[in-house]
């Protein structure tokens, strides 16, 4: 059986698996911004290619280039910034090629997509305040909805590295904190 893939894209920075033919670069960009059904930045896009191997950076700009000039994705305002959306024809084109991708590859790349666009949104609705005090930090997390606060816990920690790791892992999954919180105050953990 021959190959008939070109492979025209860079090497560098790509696990084992990972794309190195433009068309299929474009394809599982489209893939991604059509079943994430939600707008993306540019380096949100990027980044969740790199994160999964599946792509490099310089190749994922240069696709997001192309399909901004021929109008696959088009630009849109989301939330006062600059997002990429995919048009009506690009989403077509991604689902009736979609088969031309490994299920594993579409699956890793959408699953690192939606959970950068989960952390933006976590950022977006949520806040964390780092206080550095004399001997060491406060850090308050605050968790709103529909404008309310709903929980706002501030803790002491040693020093701005661990305050860092606990906003990290406080953005990453606000609901669990609150939850945790319920759930001991109940008396169901």
């Amino acid at each position: 059986m021959i190959n008939l893939v070109k492979f025209d894209a860079f090497a560098g920075g790509i696990e084992i698996g990972g794309l190195r033919n433009m068309l299929e670069i474009k394809i599982l960009i489209c893939y991604i911004l059509k079943s994430v059904k939600t707008p993306m930045k540019r380096n949100q896009i990027c980044d969740s290619l790199q994160k999964t191997g599946l792509v490099n950076f310089f190749d994922a700009n240069s696709a997001i280039d192309e399909l901004l000039e021929n109008g696959t994705i088009c630009e849109q305002e989301y939330v006062g910034e600059p997002h990429l959306v995919v048009s009506p024809t690009g989403g077509n084109s991604a689902l009736a090629l979609e088969n031309t991708l490994l299920p594993g590859v579409r699956d890793k790349a959408v699953k690192a997509a939606l959970n950068i666009v989960s952390r933006a949104r976590s950022e977006r609705e949520n806040k964390v305040k780092i206080e550095k005090l004399e001997n060491g930090c406060n850090v308050t997390f605050e968790i709103q909805s529909l404008g309310e606060t709903m929980l706002s816990l501030t803790l002491n920690v040693a020093d701005v590295l661990q305050a860092e790791q606990l906003k990290d892992g406080f953005l990453d999954d606000p609901g669990a904190l609150y939850s945790d919180i319920i759930d001991r105050l109940i008396g169901e953990k």
